[in-house]
C-alpha cells in the first residue's frame, strides 16, 4: 500500500532574540505569523510519499555528516518583481546553507522546486506594492536599529510537517554532529645524534 503524499520542509530554527525581532515585522505583514515562527528554511515544503520516520531519518543521515556552521545575518531586500516577499539575507553562512540544501535535495527528499534556492530569512510575504513598501521601510528601521543581533551557530535541524491547511507541527531538533577530522601534524624529520 503506498503512503499517502504529506508535506514536509526542513528549518534551521533562530535565536530567540532575532525571533522576537523579526516577530515585530511578521505580525502585521506575514499571513504565516501564526501558523510557524521564524527561521531560515533550507529544505523548501514539498509534497513526499514518506513516512515521518522516513523523513526524519533521512534528514539524520545528512545532519550527522554536517558540522555546525555560523550564521551572520545581512541586508534586507525583496524578492520583488518576482515574489512580494521582503527577506534578510546573509553576509556569512550562505555557501553552508546552500550545501545543506543540496544534500537535502537528494533521494529520498528530493522535489521540484518552483524557484531557486536563495538562504533567507522571511519577515513579510504576499503583500501588494503598498504593503510591501511599508514592510521593507519597517524591516530595514528595525534591523538597522538592532545591536543584539550576534552571529549565531547554526548546529541543528528541524523538520516540519504540515498537518492542516492552517497548522504546522515541528519536529523534535537533529543536531548537526560532524566533529572535523583532526589534522595530523607534519611528520618532523629527526636527526641522529
Amino acid at each position: 500500500m503506498a503512503l499517502r503524499e504529506r508535506i514536509f520542509g526542513v528549518i534551521v530554527p533562530v535565536p530567540g532574540n532575532l525571533s522576537r525581532l523579526a516577530d515585530r515585522v511578521r505580525r502585521p505583514y506575514d499571513p504565516n505569523f501564526r501558523l510557524i515562527g521564524p527561521h531560515v528554511t533550507v529544505l523548501p515544503p514539498r509534497p513526499l510519499p514518506l513516512s515521518r520516520k522516513q523523513v526524519l531519518e533521512a534528514v539524520r543521515r545528512v545532519a550527522e555528516r554536517t558540522s555546525p556552521f555560523p550564521l551572520t545575518l545581512g541586508r534586507v531586500e525583496t524578492f520583488r518583481p518576482v515574489k512580494p516577499v521582503v527577506f534578510v539575507g546573509f553576509r556569512r553562512g550562505t555557501g553552508d546553507l546552500e550545501r545543506l540544501h543540496r544534500r537535502l535535495s537528494r533521494a529520498p527528499l528530493c522535489a521540484a522546486e518552483p524557484f531557486p534556492y536563495v538562504p533567507h530569512l522571511t519577515l513579510a510575504q504576499e503583500l501588494d506594492d503598498d504593503r510591501l513598501r511599508e514592510a521593507l521601510a519597517l524591516s530595514r528601521k528595525v534591523f538597522a536599529s538592532s545591536t543584539d543581533l550576534e552571529p549565531w551557530l547554526a548546529d541543528s535541524l528541524m523538520v516540519v510537517e504540515q498537518h492542516t491547511a492552517s497548522r504546522w507541527i515541528t519536529l523534535d531538533p537533529l543536531s548537526l554532529s560532524l566533529v572535523p577530522p583532526k589534522r595530523n601534524a607534519p611528520a618532523r624529520r629527526t636527526r641522529r645524534p
